[in-house]
């Protein structure tokens, strides 16, 4: 596989670019520059980084993160969720978890205004194509948010997110990837654990 980097693509997608950094941040930060050379190497990728603001191939993340697998050892699905919990908890993506947390003050509310997401993302991106997320409360405390995006990973990437998102929160949570696209989250227990800090204003400096 030869992935082509440096042009735009115009059937490329925004979502595509994102995830394709997130995961090059991921590996590197996590397991050494060494580890994303043998992955550049492996893929057959002629540029070793990929921009956020250029279009790729369409199933170019996907394609990615089977060789990012195969490189760790690890499957494709623990990949992408492991990018998704980095998103939130690594000091360097900061203004991700910030996003998330200005959805509200409790987990349930985090959860609500996740349909709200691709329209705050827009703000920073106007020309942003954010998967389309739709939550409902089936239940008490029980949720099934359906996402709807041609990149297969993005599901699991979101349960990764999800995931550290609940502990952000103090949150005890029962997160399930199911079919086409719906992931069951059952919220056991609101105040399982001390909430992390997080202030509105941003830190000086």
């Amino acid at each position: 596989m030869r992935a082509r980097l440096g042009s735009e693509i115009a059937t490329g997608s925004d979502m595509d670019a994102l995830l394709l950094r997130s995961l090059q941040s991921y590996v590197i930060h996590t397991f050494g520059p060494s580890s994303w050379q043998k992955v550049c190497s492996t893929a057959g990728l002629t540029v070793p980084t990929f921009e956020p603001m250029l279009r790729y191939d369409p199933g170019t993340a996907d394609r990615i993160a089977l060789v990012v697998a195969g490189v760790l050892g690890r499957s494709v699905d623990t990949v992408w969720e492991d990018v998704g919990t980095y998103l939130v908890t690594n000091p360097d993506q900061e203004g991700v978890r910030r996003l998330l947390r200005f959805g509200g003050t409790c987990y349930a509310d985090f959860l609500h205004s996740l349909e709200e997401l691709p329209g705050r993302a827009r703000l920073a991106l106007p020309h942003f194509e954010a998967p389309d997320l739709t939550l409902d409360e089936v239940g008490p405390d029980r949720f099934e948010l359906r996402c709807r995006s041609p990149v297969r990973g993005l599901q699991r990437v979101l349960v990764g997110l999800l995931t550290a998102m609940a502990d952000d929160f103090g949150a005890l949570c029962l997160i399930q990837p199911g079919e086409d696209g719906c992931t069951v989250i059952s919220v056991l227990d609101r105040r399982h654990a001390e909430a992390r800090h997080f202030h509105l204003a941003l830190p000086e400096g």
